[in-house]
């Protein structure tokens, strides 16, 4: 048996499973759950695929990027739209930082209980706030508190978050597939306010999924001038995550270098 997702309706990715154990519809999203003999479960959320064994890398990468890019010390994170509850769990590594995490579909975040290890941990932990709300609430609740979150893990792919960012803040946000189809990276690029000072794509290395190509957008810190090393270097029960994964995690290949030329601001 297999299961299977597909990017931009072109190209089709599969993966051997064994059986289906769950299958719920929530509000808006449609979730199923495989067991698989290499990646122990894969979850289905609509076309998105989250591969159990590769969360703790993939979390890892995304949460620390983020947090050692801002040089200072960040107070306060927003992570909207995803149910990934490991990258809320990396960042509260930080105990510094308070992680608020936007998401209002509690059937499907419920039912991945035993998908996400640290699923009970996170959602009872001090420093973290589940917010069961829609963008358009939540945003309408926060529309006279602009410029109040230090970093932003946008998954909406709509670029609603960035008039809540901070005035030295970091945002990261998915992009389309830099080899596959760079207009639409180059068009998502574009679609980030002039007030961000750097915008720069970045790639996890190692990465066997179309969905792994973010942009780092920042209004003050360049993610490998202002590196947070100490902070990097502190870090403990890391799999992945290192400074030096993190620097060259924005190094593009020399055409796609030259063909976002005028568009990326480093």
């Amino acid at each position: 048996m297999w299961v299977s997702k597909t990017y931009n309706h072109k190209i089709q990715q599969e993966y051997s499973i064994k059986n289906k154990i769950c299958d719920i519809k929530g509000v808006e999203h449609h979730l199923e759950i495989f067991l698989s003999d290499v990646f122990s479960q894969i979850a289905k959320i609509d076309d998105r695929l989250y591969l159990q064994s590769f969360l703790k890398a993939q979390s890892e990468f995304l949460a620390h990027i983020g947090v050692c890019s801002y040089k200072e010390t960040p107070k306060r994170v927003l992570v909207a739209g995803s149910f990934n509850l490991e990258l809320a769990y990396e960042l509260l590594k930080y105990d510094f930082l308070e992680t608020d995490f936007l998401q209002f579909d509690l059937k499907v975040l419920e039912s991945l209980v035993g998908f996400f290890p640290h699923f009970k941990e996170v959602m009872e932990h001090k420093r973290f706030h589940h917010i069961p709300q829609t963008n358009k609430e939540f945003l309408a609740q926060n529309e006279e508190r602009a410029q109040e979150y230090d970093i932003i893990f946008d998954f909406t792919f709509r670029g609603e978050f960035q008039n809540i960012l901070a005035q030295d803040g970091i945002m990261i946000a998915e992009l389309p597939h830099l080899l596959l189809d760079l207009e639409g990276a180059k068009q998502k690029i574009l679609d980030f306010k002039e007030s961000f000072r750097v915008k720069m794509p970045f790639v996890m290395p190692l990465s066997q999924d179309f969905d792994n190509c973010y942009l780092l957008a920042s209004k003050k810190y360049h993610p490998t001038a202002d590196i947070a090393l100490q902070r990097a270097d502190m870090l403990e029960d890391l799999e992945f995550y290192q400074p030096l994964l993190h620097q060259s995690a924005f190094v593009l290949p020399k055409g796609i270098k030259n063909a976002l030329n005028g568009i990326v601001k480093n």
